[in-house]
């Protein structure tokens, strides 16, 4: 109840202080892998379709952009990415994409591409593009798009609304473990890891989870 209510005075601030307008076909909330996904497959299908993306991070990729620098991933970079725009470098003799169970792009691969992704929806001019902004329905409603820094607001109007975003967490993300810790221990999400090696300041890590 308390989260809903908050959710509507953001709303309502947001009405008050709204000062451009925008409109589209679709209003996609997201974009990470499967906003950026529908986006590029709805511009293909459907010629007219224009679209609103709205995303809190200053960059597309989801949970990549929070990622540890050494993460990869743990498929084939031939089958992952958006339809128009390959993630894999192997490739046949017809540019084609050949699948190799070595090929495994890193986060930072995948951030550049998707990077390339959104700036060819830029330059298509059917996809307007609000990064590092949040978004916000009143009871009326009404939707708009904040800026977190500026406070800039849109009013947005679209005939349909694409909600892709999830609340995945990677440890970098978390104020502190989600367990008690005595004062005694350094601890440090592993984002970090690679630069407390650099330091050569520990010798020995205790590793706490077995995920990615």
């Amino acid at each position: 109840m308390g989260k809903q209510q908050d959710q509507n005075k953001s709303a309502a601030a947001a009405q008050a202080a709204a000062t451009k307008e925008k409109a589209a076909t679709y209003l996609v909330i997201g974009a990470g892998t499967a906003g950026l996904s529908f986006i590029d497959s709805l511009l293909t299908l459907d010629a007219n379709a224009t679209v609103i993306l709205v995303d809190r991070h200053a960059q597309p990729g989801g949970h990549w952009t929070k990622s540890y620098p050494f993460v990869r991933l743990h498929q084939t970079s031939c089958s992952y990415g958006v339809n128009s725009l390959p993630l894999s470098n192997i490739r046949d003799k017809k540019g084609n994409e050949r699948f190799s169970v070595n090929d495994l792009a890193t986060g930072q691969e995948i951030k550049d591409y998707y990077k390339v992704v959104v700036e060819q929806f830029r330059e298509c001019g059917r996809v307007h593009l609000y990064f590092n902004c949040e978004y916000s329905k009143d009871d009326s409603g009404n939707h708009f798009v904040t800026n977190i820094d500026t406070n800039e607001v849109t009013r947005v109007s679209c005939k349909k609304i694409v909600v892709v975003h999830s609340n995945v967490l990677v440890p970098s993300m978390r104020k502190g473990p989600p367990f008690p810790i005595d004062s005694s221990i350094n601890s440090a999400p592993l984002n970090e890891l690679p630069t407390h090696v650099a330091s050569k300041q520990y010798k020995k890590y205790v590793v706490i989870g077995a995920g990615k």
